[in-house]
């Protein structure tokens, strides 16, 4: 069944009215009709499957039928992560979102070869968006201001950092988890990963880093491989986590 995003959902409600972009795609792209049942996700925790019972020029009228409520599993999961040329980081988003990371920091490094535009951050909300469209995930993951790497720890109070590093030996993520018993912000380097200033700040700072294997990957990559490794870590002690 296909999924909308409706910010303006909330559980008790009976209609709702659905309207730019996704009145348009539900019109012009999908050409639904009266009677068809979808799927609304309001990013904030609510799916409700609905029915559609009005269209106007600029609105579609849906009659919500039932409504189920997640609730975010403890701990949750953020990224740091530099950006990447070609959208690269784009794919960090998608598939991450559909991997249901909670928080998103977008990074500069001494290494990062693409700097930020006005409309970046508005650029990876779409694609947030449309992951958890695509994956009918009941939450659309924050995505913070892009930010140097030094700043970078004391915007994540809540979250215990750990980087991702090629060079040398390391410990998995899931034994770093098993020693602090926190929720963790993933730190992905850029393409040629971290310099040696970044990686003595590591080692002042007392961060601890984590090996995904013995190839060499891309950012991208790592990101997401990251991220899976982590999120087995915790299905297996609960095999409900969302």
């Amino acid at each position: 069944m296909p999924c909308f995003y409706t910010p303006n959902l909330k559980k008790d409600d009976k209609k709702i009215s659905i309207i730019g972009e996704e009145h348009h795609h539900l019109k012009n792209v999908m050409r639904k009709n009266i009677g068809d049942e979808i799927l609304l996700t309001n990013g904030k925790g609510i799916l409700a499957d609905a029915k559609i019972i009005e269209f106007s020029k600029k609105e579609v009228l849906v009659e919500v039928l039932t409504v189920k409520e997640e609730t975010i599993s403890e701990p949750k999961i953020a990224v740091a992560f530099a950006h990447l040329k070609n959208k690269h980081d784009h794919l960090i988003i998608e598939k991450l979102t559909e991997l249901g990371v909670k928080e998103f920091f977008p990074i500069i490094t001494e290494r990062t070869v693409r700097n930020p535009s006005k409309n970046t951050e508005e650029k990876f909300q779409k694609v947030a968006i449309s992951a958890i469209k695509q994956c009918d995930n009941a939450f659309l993951p924050e995505i913070h201001k892009t930010q140097d790497l030094k700043e970078l720890f004391s915007s994540i109070p809540d979250y215990q950092p750990i980087v991702a590093l090629e060079i040398g030996k390391h410990q998995t993520i899931s034994q770093i988890a098993e020693e602090f018993h926190k929720q963790f912000c993933l730190i992905i380097g850029p393409e040629g990963g971290f310099s040696p200033n970044e990686i003595e700040l590591f080692k002042q700072k007392e961060i601890p880093t984590f090996s995904l294997g013995n190839h060499i990957l891309r950012a991208e990559t790592a990101a997401i491989a990251s991220v899976s490794q982590h999120l087995e870590f915790y299905l297996k002690k609960n095999p409900e986590y969302y």
